[in-house]
């Protein structure tokens, strides 16, 4: 990975190659689309950490036209191009932006969330609740597995239906912001290989976010709770989204702590299986990350380990 990261920055045009090739296999691959369209966003990230933000912006316009222009030739529509860009690459080049001139992650994490957010403001002010359009997918996704001979007795239940198509719009938007960090901290890890190894290590652990911040994440989370209607419904979408960033400061407290405690990668693995295979965990490391705010507990843990040598 450092030799591909050295690759990148060596030059423009390197940069630019890189950025289309991940860009043009994205739909050339798709069992691996997700992963390239990733990698791409994440060259625009390192470009803009390492050379500059217009150095970021001018690789990821020159990019995007020859890739919309080899979609056209592809047959492949120009909108899923613009979608690509637009959706990952252009935030990703943002955060990059605000953490190269910040130089601090939980700032670039926000602009992240706050992208998330103007997306569900923009749906919600333009086309009101998108629930019964979310409704109408699922059951057309029920009805062809349906004719395929293929039965899920959740997508008949219309009840679970409704309440999770209340939430998909926050779901997805949630997932957008999840891929534009995910892109922004592999960009960071590249450029700590190339010029400070392992300060992203120390920089990733010592991750907070802020009293402000997560004041007023708390208070959309009540409001979520203790209303009823539209309002609790893009409450809880809402806070889906502004939960992401504590997503990943729940990491870095577990990764924190696992150091302290001196476990090894085994640990980390099992955390990162639970969260694969049992959603209501992200949640919880996610509510984890939040508390932290107030309780900080890498602080607290480093405070009882001297008390303990005393």
């Amino acid at each position: 990975m450092k030799a591909l990261a050295a690759y990148i920055v060596g030059g423009r045009w390197q940069a630019i190659l890189v950025v289309l090739v991940c860009g043009v296999l994205t739909i050339l691959l798709p069992p691996f689309g997700g992963m390239l369209n990733y990698l791409a966003a994440a060259v625009v990230a390192l470009v803009t950490l390492h050379v500059g933000v217009l150095a970021g912006l001018q690789i990821m316009a020159i990019a995007a036209a020859i890739m919309l222009l080899l979609y056209q030739l592809l047959g492949v529509q120009v909108v899923v191009g613009l979608v690509l860009v637009l959706m990952l690459w252009l935030p990703s080049w943002m955060t990059a932006a605000v953490l190269q001139q910040t130089n601090s992650l939980g700032q670039a994490m926000k602009v992240a969330a706050l992208f998330g957010v103007s997306l569900l403001l923009l749906v919600f002010g333009l086309y009101g609740s998108p629930a019964d359009w979310w409704l109408e997918q699922l059951q057309q996704v029920e009805a062809t597995l349906a004719e395929a001979g293929m039965s899920f007795p959740a997508l008949t239940d219309m009840q679970l239906l409704q309440e999770v198509s209340a939430l998909m719009t926050g779901v997805v938007f949630a997932s957008l912001v999840i891929g534009v960090l995910a892109s922004l901290l592999l960009a960071r890890w590249w450029q700590s290989v190339l010029v400070h190894p392992g300060a992203f290590r120390d920089e990733f652990y010592a991750l907070r976010l802020g009293h402000t911040n997560g004041l007023i994440t708390l208070g959309i989370m009540l409001i979520a709770r203790f209303t009823d209607g539209i309002v609790s419904e893009f409450g809880a979408q809402l806070a889906m989204i502004m939960l992401v960033p504590y997503l990943l400061v729940g990491l870095a407290v577990v990764h924190a702590l696992l150091q302290r405690k001196g476990r090894g990668g085994g640990w980390l693995v099992a955390v990162y299986v639970l969260l694969a295979i049992v959603p209501q965990a992200t949640l919880l490391l996610a509510a984890g990350g939040l508390l932290d705010t107030w309780i900080d507990f890498r602080r607290r843990l480093a405070r009882g380990e001297g008390s303990a040598g005393k």
